[in-house]
């Protein structure tokens, strides 16, 4: 998904209203832009402004100190744009063009003004629950840190009983709560935990129905031959817990489905792996 992060025009008065955890946590923001490349750009009027500076510069709260002087490095990194460039992106705000744009605020006015990671990643997913397939396919593995996604998992997509578009915020709901739930599904698993017990508690803590496959017979379908970097040795792993998509009228066995392993220590970095999206297996 191709992004570019704004800043928003009048982030000095909102720094100054920011408490100290905010701004933590917008740094911290700022430090995930700034590894994963993410393009961001502020526009030239704001990078002008004395107060902006005058408030990095003062030293009356010693605690932030620290906070101020990386933010003046990160702010000289940014690309600084005109304001006829940087209000067109920014009049583009949750329009589903290329590339997405998203807005660094402390305002909750709309749902693309980020100011911490969380924030970030529910930003881009509404931008994903609106795609096409294709392009939606091409994005679920950066909208989503905790899973992996086999590769070819388009094309389990195409088996979808219901249309594509019917079923995309649905599909990206279940993705957020499978990836949200990762710390736990390691804590049950170290319980030794079955997956009946697992799939249980899933459903009562999202309220999505979720259950291990049924059918033994079918298991040899869903299995994942994966490298255990803590080990060295290969194993086998199953995705055979899935939650199911509401019905709308279609029967049991035609309702569509995500397919995936709750995730190991030492496997693809302990995430989650989903093998499929779309009908019963």
């Amino acid at each position: 998904m191709e992004k570019v992060v704004l800043w928003g025009e009048e982030i000095e008065k909102e720094f100054a209203g920011a408490s100290e955890n905010q701004l933590d946590d917008f740094l911290e923001l700022i430090r995930f832009i700034q590894k994963n490349s993410i393009r961001n750009e502020i526009c030239e009027s704001t990078l002008d402004k004395a107060e902006l500076w005058e408030w990095l510069g003062s030293k009356d709260q010693i605690e932030l100190n620290d906070i101020k002087r990386e933010l003046s490095r990160y702010l000289e990194k940014a690309r600084c744009s005109e304001k006829e460039v940087f209000d067109k992106f920014a009049n583009n705000i949750g329009k589903l063009i290329t590339p997405k744009l998203l807005l660094l605020s402390f305002k909750k006015e709309s749902i693309y003004y980020i100011s911490t990671i969380l924030e970030y990643y529910t930003g881009i997913r509404s931008y994903l629950a609106a795609e096409k397939k294709d392009e939606f396919c091409g994005d679920l593995q950066e909208c989503f840190p905790h899973i992996f996604f086999v590769e070819g998992i388009g094309t389990t997509i195409n088996t979808l009983n219901r249309k594509f578009e019917d079923i995309r915020e649905e599909i990206v709901e279940h993705l957020v709560c499978i990836n949200n739930y990762q710390k736990r599904f390691h804590e049950m698993l170290e319980e030794h935990r079955s997956y009946q017990e697992i799939s249980r508690q899933f459903t009562m803590d999202t309220g999505i129905d979720c259950s291990p496959q049924a059918g033994r017979g079918k298991v040899q379908a869903l299995k994942e031959i994966r490298l255990n970097e803590m080990t060295g040795q290969e194993e086998t792993v199953v995705c055979e817990l899935h939650t199911k998509f509401s019905t709308f009228n279609i029967d049991r066995e035609r309702q569509d489905r995500i397919y995936f392993f709750p995730g190991k220590q030492g496997i693809l970095g302990g995430r989650i792996i989903v093998k499929h999206i779309g009908n019963h297996l």
